[in-house]
């Protein structure tokens, strides 16, 4: 795999070692890994409260009216859980299609598809490239250098 494509493989695999942490994070302050949204409030999944647990201890997001109903459905829908099973999946992809020789469909200079495209291991496989774009990195944007920062 080349530098660059390298540089790209490590950045994703940092993004994804950075989100599973904020997912243990928000699990090591004990609340469950799997929330529900009840109105404008989020709450740990009621399967996963104790008897003891009062309301405050099940809570995990409210401020006086805010977050909206449609927000305490997207923080219930992005739970510690369920991101830990897209980062589980997403390296699944990583050791896929990463610095490995391998076929892969792809979009040709004109839009049309090929559907059986050879990547060699120091190439940079266009499914890497759509991963790191969904930890942030921008289509079209240079490859990472080696050290930079994930946020």
């Amino acid at each position: 795999m080349t530098a660059q494509g390298e540089n790209l493989l490590a950045w994703t695999t940092a993004a994804i070692t950075r989100r599973e942490q904020l997912a243990f994070d928000a699990l090591s302050h004990g609340r469950a890994g799997r929330w529900i949204a009840n109105g404008a409030t989020v709450e740990i999944a009621p399967e996963l409260v104790g008897p003891k647990d009062d309301a405050f201890e099940q809570t995990v997001a409210f401020n006086e009216g805010a977050p909206t109903e449609e927000q305490a459905e997207h923080i219930a829908a992005n739970d510690p859980e369920s991101v830990l099973r897209r980062c589980t999946a997403d390296r699944k992809l990583l050791a896929l299609h990463g610095g490995v020789a391998h076929h892969c469909p792809v979009f040709d200079d004109d839009g049309g598809h090929d559907a059986w495209v050879a990547f060699y291991d120091h190439e940079t496989c266009p499914v890497i490239e759509l991963l790191a774009e969904g930890y942030g990195f921008a289509a079209g944007q240079t490859s990472p250098s080696k050290g930079d920062q994930v946020t």
